[in-house]
């Protein structure tokens, strides 16, 4: 598999009544490959250790806010995994769940 680079995550500003609305963007097709290609051909992680998924960036930060929780915490963990569940998401599992 070759080196993929990822867009850097961009964001746009509005004011809307009142308030400032931050929108941010992401290109995820090429995350998205990635984990097509890592499920038809598995990398060995180690014996008790496998590959669940992969999210963007942007998924991630939307799904921190959702949750309430900061990315890496328990919390967010527990979030994400009941996500990668869903099948509107299954594009990010690698294996399992």
């Amino acid at each position: 598999m070759s080196k993929v680079e990822y867009e850097k995550i961009g964001a746009s500003y509005h004011a809307e009544d009142g308030k400032l609305h931050i929108v941010r963007t992401q290109d995820v097709a090429p995350i998205l490959k990635e984990n097509h290609e890592l499920r038809d051909n598995p990398k060995p992680l180690g014996s008790n250790m496998r590959l669940a998924g992969r999210v963007p960036a942007v998924v991630a930060q939307q799904w921190a806010k959702e949750c309430g929780s900061a990315i890496g915490t328990p919390e967010f963990s527990a979030y994400v995994k009941k996500k990668l569940m869903d099948g509107d998401f299954a594009k990010f599992r690698i294996k399992g769940y």
